[in-house]
């Protein structure tokens, strides 16, 4: 189907996304951690929903949750020359193949949000990350001696607190392993602006076993300083 022009559109002056290349982080649940990257910022542009933190090789666009907040903002971030989004966010596990604090990079995200099929609607409702992107995390966690599961499907929920035992056993008969609110819809945007798009997350929490889990802060603390803080503050992340 052809692409069809939105009446309504975005516009942001801004400078250029350094390399092209933007880190989109929804939340950060450490005000400490943002403070500093705040201190590592060449400049910082406030926007209505979120921050955009310009550094030496990058940008980083932060504080937006939900896929409707997030595919907003990035409509007019993407105006700056976006060519590359990495995600780095937090998902909760519906599997046991990711345990507290366990690293995930999936290859697929179902939606169970309202904002990708504005965007690409497919029956099956499944988006996709660029290989090349993909390719780009697993060097990056070589190069740093850090392991992740590679592979697998996320959901993106619209409702997080209705994530109930019926929705539940649904996800897990889809082979769907994690759940999150942005990954889906940021795919179905990347995709239809052709732009190279992957994420990165961090089991923050378990639901697999019918109970709800949640890591402590102090673990949780660890591996963001640990899978997170190496590829936003590197040099050159190719």
């Amino acid at each position: 189907m052809k692409k069809q022009e939105s009446i309504v559109k975005p516009s942001f002056s801004a400078p250029a996304i350094p390399g092209g290349k933007l880190i989109f982080i929804p939340y950060l649940p450490f005000p400490g951690l943002l403070n500093e990257i705040k201190s590592s910022a060449i400049s910082i542009l406030t926007l209505p929903c979120g921050q955009l933190f310009y550094l030496n090789n990058k940008a980083i666009l932060y504080g937006l949750i939900g896929a409707p907040a997030s595919i907003s903002a990035l409509e007019k971030v993407r105006l700056t020359g976006v060519k590359e989004i990495i995600g780095l966010s937090f998902c909760g596990s519906l599997s046991p193949l990711l345990p507290l604090c366990q690293a995930f990079i999936p290859d697929k995200a179902l939606s169970d949000e309202g904002t990708s099929k504005h965007y690409i609607n497919r029956k099956n409702n499944l988006y996709y990350p660029a290989r090349t992107s993909i390719q780009n995390l697993k060097n990056y966690l070589r190069q740093q001696g850090l392991r992740a599961l590679v592979g697998g499907q996320i959901v993106s929920t619209d409702a997080p607190y209705r994530e109930t035992p019926l929705w539940l056993k649904k996800m897990q008969k889809k082979g769907t392993i994690a759940v999150d609110m942005e990954a889906s819809a940021v795919l179905a945007f990347s995709e239809f602006y052709e732009i190279k798009a992957a994420g990165l997350f961090i089991v923050s929490d378990e639901l697999f076993s019918g109970y709800w889990k949640r890591t402590d802060s102090k673990n949780l603390r660890k591996a963001i300083k640990k899978y997170f803080w190496p590829l936003i503050f590197s040099a050159d992340n190719d």
